[in-house]
């Protein structure tokens, strides 16, 4: 049975995480499949649901996200040490560093390379310096790769545009959705609210008192509850999801805004949502266990990122059949057609955002019909099975050669 070896940087679960585990899932029985993690290795959400779906995985103690020489060494070292021992037949690299530590492997360890790329990294908000080394980066290091897929139309005509690889080695494969059995809206609400206090951090005991005083209020419940799901990263943009808030609040909206998550920026968030006097109106939720199944909790789904591949979250929000307000990144358009799925607005533009969410709050209509265009939409165009298959044939591709 062939082997293939997949890579990802982080066992944090987001969207790279979802798709390695989707396709693993998905090929086990054509393949005998393997996950090989970095940060936060066996302690992360992706190992936990690779080892309830008996999945082989591996850990890389020293591969980090963030760029760390001595580590880096470090982590190709680990990297070229597990291709030699388990020999897969092909290597599927996620994400931009494992991208590049990835490649270089491959000139001590011949095997077939496939590259996914989930949103280019030089996209995201990093200093000059940064975009330019990762672009390098990965202008360097293309060439080493078989076939890069891109999740969007976008990052395929980025690659084109920064000239990092021929038109003949990408392809365009979009996420594909399972089914997801989704909660009832009263359901859905109280489990979010059950557990919020459980998914803040441990040392939080004031803010638990808070937000557990919060729940009860009636208004938690009657408010118009704007969530939105996503690791708390600067890509994310939920500072000005936090700023279109406190103008929205300042208009007196009986609104709640609610973000299930965990990340990197949540003491900065916090200290937004403090300096704005918001605590009774925004609640980061940390993370929750099968967020997705919670979205009918929400009336309005919104995302704010600055920057993105083609983003699960969207999928999964229309999916549930939700309104949706969205920033007009990465290749979201090839999700939300204008007005038709959702609304699209300018990133990081805080007037845009609340003027266009302030517009769908008082529009029951529109609401309803972006609901029911956003839904049958996603069942026809975004299907699981179609992503697994079109991944499925570019490995047998290699392996009939």
């Amino acid at each position: 049975m062939p082997k293939i070896l997949y890579f990802i940087t982080q066992s944090e679960f987001g969207g790279a995480q979802r798709y390695v585990f989707d396709l693993a899932n998905n090929l086990k029985v054509d393949f005998k499949v393997a996950v090989a993690i970095g940060e936060q290795r066996s302690n992360g959400t992706l190992a936990k649901i690779l080892q309830e779906n008996n999945i082989e995985f591996f850990t890389i103690p020293h591969l980090k996200r963030n760029i760390s020489p001595f580590n880096d060494i470090l982590a190709l070292a680990g990297i070229i040490k597990l291709i030699k021992n388990y020999q897969p037949d092909i290597v599927h690299l996620n994400s931009s560093k494992i991208s590049i530590l990835g490649s270089i492997a491959s000139l001590f360890v011949k095997t077939k390379t496939v590259y996914t790329v989930h949103g280019w990294v030089f996209n995201e908000p990093l200093a000059a310096w940064l975009k330019y080394f990762y672009l390098g980066a990965e202008k360097l290091t293309a060439g080493l790769k078989n076939k890069i897929i891109c999740v969007s139309e976008y990052d395929k005509r980025v690659a084109l545009k920064y000239k990092i690889e021929a038109e003949d080695k990408l392809v365009t494969i979009h996420n594909g959705l399972a089914p997801i059995k989704f909660y009832a809206k009263e359901e859905a609400r109280q489990k979010i609210y059950s557990v919020i206090p459980a998914s803040e951090p441990e040392s939080s005991v004031q803010r638990h008192e808070q937000v557990s005083k919060l729940l009860i209020k009636p208004a938690m419940t009657s408010n118009l509850l704007v969530g939105s799901i996503g690791n708390l990263y600067k890509t994310k943009g939920f500072e000005y999801l936090i700023k279109t808030a406190d103008i929205l609040v300042s208009n007196h909206l009986p609104i709640t805004f609610l973000v299930i998550g965990q990340g990197s920026e949540r003491k900065n968030l916090e200290g937004l949502i403090e300096k704005y006097n918001l605590k009774n109106n925004f609640i980061l939720a940390g993370h929750i266990d099968e967020a997705s199944k919670l979205l009918p909790a929400f009336d309005i789904y919104v995302c704010p990122s600055v920057k993105e591949g083609l983003p699960y979250s969207i999928l999964e929000a229309m999916s549930a059949g939700l309104p949706i307000v969205s920033t007009d990144v990465g290749g979201i358009t090839e999700i939300i057609t204008d007005k038709k799925t959702g609304l699209l607005v300018q990133p990081a533009n805080i007037k845009n955002l609340a003027d266009t969410l302030q517009k769908l709050i008082n529009d029951k209509k529109l609401q309803i019909e972006l609901s029911k265009n956003a839904k049958q939409s996603v069942d026809q165009n975004f299907d699981l099975e179609k992503m697994v298959a079109a991944t499925k044939k570019i490995y047998l591709s290699f392996l009939e050669k």
